[in-house]
């Protein structure tokens, strides 16, 4: 679209994104909203809570090419979204509905989309030892986020605020003037090994316990926030991205990336998860788990900005507002502002998260679970709310499961997702949406879908 989704089109276009919470790898999971972890078992308990494995219940299970994608926004309804799209196309609008569009843009949760795809995953139960799973996933994750003086600045352009709080020409900082603006990406190739064994085997009661470890290949980092007067702003990226990085090759900091292998990433990093799950005489299951313990190092074509200010550009006041140029100059001011340079090395840390669950087998064809899940750091890729959500699978008849559920947090508002899949002893085949209500409602945007 127009030049100023150039921010948003870092976290969506050439590094599309995934819910952090919601799994969408697994499409049984996306019908539940994200409600997973007394749910999930065999390789599907990667990632979520490596004591499930402990429990699976096949001897060998195996799954290629599972994946999905998603998107959501607080910023957006079906209203402000075609609003939005007049404007980007240059309809003339009043200063009335220009302000309504700064107002819903001004956000914690402009957007979080993303895609999250199982190349392939095994897992084999072993009598007496425990099970084992083993995967490759492909994972991005993003998180965008506009401050009232940057929508302001996009939607209002002379008429923003801002013009009124500081003279132009007259240097600013964007720590000073866009605190609480965010864009969070990152793409990483998953290597994941993980076992669970029973580790208490009583009457009424089994435990469970597991750990899980992954080899992190990173392929696209991407950051620029504004919070607590701090700025962070740096990026890097496989040549697989194909961005043009000739201008640094001179200079001895840079670490240039020349594609020597299939995915060529620029960072590596290593991660674990560990996890406990009971069940309480057959029918109630208890899980909790920390996950994505652990950091990242980026070496390869990675460059760090530093906040130089800027200063506001002159309007002529006779002007009238245009979009595209109004786009062009919130582009410009951030340009001239984050200068990058070559670094040699930059760790981040990943996204970890801690999550409980409760669930109640209700007979042989009915399962409900209750899902909670924190963020225990600020990392790319985590979510900025605590999720909570009520899921639940229920097989009518011996080939059916369908799933459903109600849930919200984690940058979303309430979802009523929906899940049908096809059971056999075999195989499963199924279909997810996150949230059935998008389409219907204009006080609930966002949605997402996954297949596996």
């Amino acid at each position: 679209m127009k030049r100023f989704l150039m921010l948003v089109a870092v976290a969506v276009a050439t590094q599309t994104a995934a819910f952090a919470q919601t799994e969408l790898s697994s499409f049984s999971v996306t019908g539940r909203g994200g409600v997973m972890n007394t749910f999930v078992h065999d390789f599907q308990a990667i990632g979520v809570n490596p004591g499930n494995l402990g429990r699976s219940t096949s001897i060998i299970s195996f799954t290629i090419g599972e994946g999905g994608v998603g998107a959501s926004t607080q910023a957006l309804s079906r209203k402000t979204l075609r609003k939005f799209l007049e404007v980007a196309n240059n309809t003339e609008l009043s200063l009335e509905e220009r302000q309504d569009l700064a107002r819903a843009f001004t956000s914690d949760n402009v957007l979080n989309a993303g895609a999250d795809v199982n190349t392939f995953a095994i897992s084999v139960t072993l009598p007496k030892i425990g099970g084992f799973a083993f995967s490759n996933r492909q994972r991005a994750l993003s998180h965008v986020a506009f401050n009232k003086n940057f929508s302001e600045l996009v939607f209002l352009g002379q008429d923003a605020q801002l013009y009124q709080d500081f003279a132009p020409g007259q240097t600013v900082y964007v720590s000073e003037l866009f605190e609480g603006t965010e864009v969070k990406a990152s793409w990483v190739n998953e290597w994941n090994f993980a076992y669970g064994r029973k580790i208490l085997d009583l009457p009424a009661l089994n435990i469970y316990g597991g750990a899980g470890y992954r080899y992190l290949q990173g392929l696209a980092l991407y950051e620029f926030s504004s919070k607590a007067g701090e700025v962070k702003a740096y990026s890097a990226a496989s040549p697989v991205l194909d961005i043009n990085y000739e201008r640094y090759l001179d200079d001895p900091q840079f670490s240039y990336n020349t594609a020597d292998g299939l995915l060529s990433p620029v960072g590596k990093g290593h991660g674990f998860d560990v996890g406990l799950s009971a069940e309480v005489i057959k029918i109630v299951k208890v899980g909790v788990s920390v996950t994505d313990i652990g950091n990242m190092t980026w070496t390869d074509n990675l460059l760090e900005a530093k906040d130089k200010g800027f200063k506001l550009p002159e309007y002529n006041g006779a002007e009238e507002y245009n979009f595209q140029d109004a786009a062009d100059m919130a582009k410009t001011i951030i340009d001239s502002a984050l200068v990058f340079s070559p670094v040699s090395e930059l760790t981040t840390a990943l996204p970890t998260r801690f999550r409980a669950g409760i669930g109640v087998k209700l007979g042989s064809k009915v399962e409900v679970g209750l899902d909670y899940v924190r963020a225990l750091n600020d990392a790319p890729g985590n979510i900025t709310e605590d999720f909570i959500g009520l899921g639940f699978d229920v097989q009518p008849l011996p080939l059916v499961r369908l799933s459903s559920g109600v849930t919200t947090g984690a940058g979303d508002k309430l979802n009523l997702p929906v899940g049908f899949a096809i059971v056999t002893p075999v195989y499963e085949f199924g279909v997810s949406t996150r949230d059935i209500t998008a389409p219907f409602t204009d006080k609930n945007p966002g949605a997402s879908v996954a297949m596996g």
